[in-house]
């Protein structure tokens, strides 16, 4: 009965530096668009009896201003898409010496003054006009951003892109976007009742700044007339080991302070607050499907030449974790071409191209 009525398929998934591999279960008697609604509690016995989990969709609650497992994971494995499919490129800063074997930025963007507005409001008044603004200047088209929350209660954005967008531009820009809503011109009314004095108490009070630092900083922003606050800080990410990890790690990372409770009073009980985003091409990619039975020559290069892989086996299937920037020249370039073609399938272009 059970032959007749299941299709065990061997498959593989490859993601950037993980495999997995499993078996499919296709049930013959069922068409495949009515799999949900039309399972009866005698087929998902029969299903579990075959080692194949039956999976019940959970009830939607609020995020509660916290990413879920599955977003910290869905994010990281887009910002590993990013790196992993960036072309190594040089660029020329407006200020500085030239970069070498440049993959990615790492941008966050903050508030220069308390935050008078939801959350929701700068993202689709600031932010969205911030990318939209980088898009037409820098061609961003690439990019994952996470919304977290400061122990002041003010909204900061972390982004990641292949793009470059120099840090005078990225502040220029942002500052710009934000005054839509009065942040940069508060800022200026505070700053511009300051003494030196309170300056260095309000921006020095651990002694931790140079005497002459602060004297420097103070008198920039006074020539200015403090309407260029320091919103942005922007890093290079160059070939690195490991660093597509460590940069969504960090993204993805929960604070160690209590949220302020002025968030959840700030922002309405019933809001869908966008925690998370990431391009229409990065949302395209998601997984290279493989058929164990008839692999390409590629895929089999690749999955024979994986080195130092970590191997799990679970349940429902069996797991590699490998380094990518760890292995050998040929499996390095193997696995580029595997994604580059899976890629290319999906309409994606890495910034430069």
């Amino acid at each position: 009965m059970q032959e007749k009525r299941f299709t065990v398929i061997p498959k593989a998934s490859i993601r950037p530096n993980k495999i997995v591999f499993y078996q499919q279960f296709i049930n013959n008697l069922i068409k495949e668009k009515n799999v949900s609604q039309s399972i009866s509690q005698d087929v998902r016995q029969e299903v579990r009896d075959m080692g194949l989990p039956v999976r019940v969709q959970p009830l939607a609650n609020t995020h509660n201003f916290e990413l879920s497992k599955k977003a910290s994971s869905r994010i990281k494995e887009k910002v590993s898409w990013l790196y992993e499919l960036s072309k190594s490129k040089t660029v020329i800063p407006s200020i500085g010496k030239p970069l070498y074997s440049f993959k990615m930025n790492f941008i966050t963007l903050t508030l220069p003054s308390i935050q008078q507005h939801t959350t929701a409001e700068i993202t689709s008044i600031c932010l969205n006009q911030f990318l939209t603004e980088c898009k037409a200047k820098f061609n961003l088209q690439n990019y994952v951003w996470r919304l977290e929350f400061q122990k002041n209660g003010n909204a900061h954005y972390h982004i990641a892109t292949d793009s470059y967008i120099d840090y005078t531009s990225c502040k220029l820009i942002w500052n710009r976007c934000l005054n839509k809503l009065g942040y940069v011109a508060r800022y200026q009314e505070k700053m511009q009742g300051l003494t030196f004095e309170m300056y260095r108490e309000m921006y020095n009070n651990d002694g931790n700044v140079h005497f002459n630092t602060l004297r420097e900083r103070f008198g920039r922003g006074c020539a200015t007339r403090w309407d260029s606050p320091n919103t942005v800080d922007v890093r290079c990410v160059g070939n690195a080991k490991n660093i597509a990890f460590y940069i969504s790690k960090y993204i993805t990372k929960k604070s160690d302070e209590k949220l302020n409770p002025i968030v959840s009073s700030r922002e309405p009980t019933e809001t869908n607050l966008r925690l998370w985003f990431c391009s229409k091409s990065l949302s395209a990619l998601d997984k290279i499907e493989i058929f164990m039975d008839g692999m390409s020559d590629l895929t089999c290069a690749v999955l024979s030449g994986i080195e130092n892989a970590k191997r799990f086996i679970f349940d429902y299937c069996s797991v590699w974790y490998f380094n990518g920037v760890e292995q050998l020249g040929t499996t390095r370039r193997n696995l580029w071409l595997l994604y580059r073609e899976y890629a290319y399938e999906r309409g994606y272009k890495p910034a430069g191209t």
